[in-house]
């Protein structure tokens, strides 16, 4: 069963009004926690996260952030200067530097983390259940909906 053109409309118009201001709110919560409590901006917030997941080169920050590489280097110089990154040639390509977090890292993005879900939280506190079973999901459809290589 299709939704009709004016639910359909509603909705995405709900969604795009909705998602951008809530991001915007968990972002500067985030922002606020990285800079005043553990000394980094945003972006090395963002950079920190992605090394953790994975992205351990130069070259796959700034592909996956869509900046260039001196952009990357630059942030990169400046979190190991704070003892956040450290950097270590391959073994087998010296011209290869992979990143890696320092446990001071591991321990900043843990408490910055806590902090938000923290915030969150305390925001949350007064729905009810139900009320939190349909953010839920809600949350479970959207990302269904907008997952790469689905329909």
């Amino acid at each position: 069963m299709n939704p009709s053109t004016a639910s359909l409309q509603e909705t995405l118009t709900t969604v795009l009004e909705t998602l951008p201001l809530v991001w915007d709110r968990i972002r500067s919560n985030l922002r606020t926690a990285a800079t005043a409590k553990f000394g980094i901006t945003l972006e090395q917030f963002h950079i920190l996260r992605h090394i953790r997941r994975g992205c351990r080169s130069v070259g796959a920050l700034a592909e996956k952030k869509q900046i260039s590489n001196s952009a990357v280097s630059q942030a990169i110089e400046a979190l190991v200067e704070k003892g956040l990154v450290t950097r270590r040639q391959e073994i087998d390509d010296r011209r290869c530097v992979l990143l890696e977090l320092t446990n001071h890292a591991n321990e900043v993005l843990d408490a910055n983390y806590e902090e938000n879900r923290s915030w969150m939280e305390l925001k949350m506190a007064s729905l009810t259940g139900e009320e939190l079973n349909s953010i839920q999901r809600a949350m479970e459809i959207l990302k269904e909906t907008f997952t790469p290589g689905e329909a």
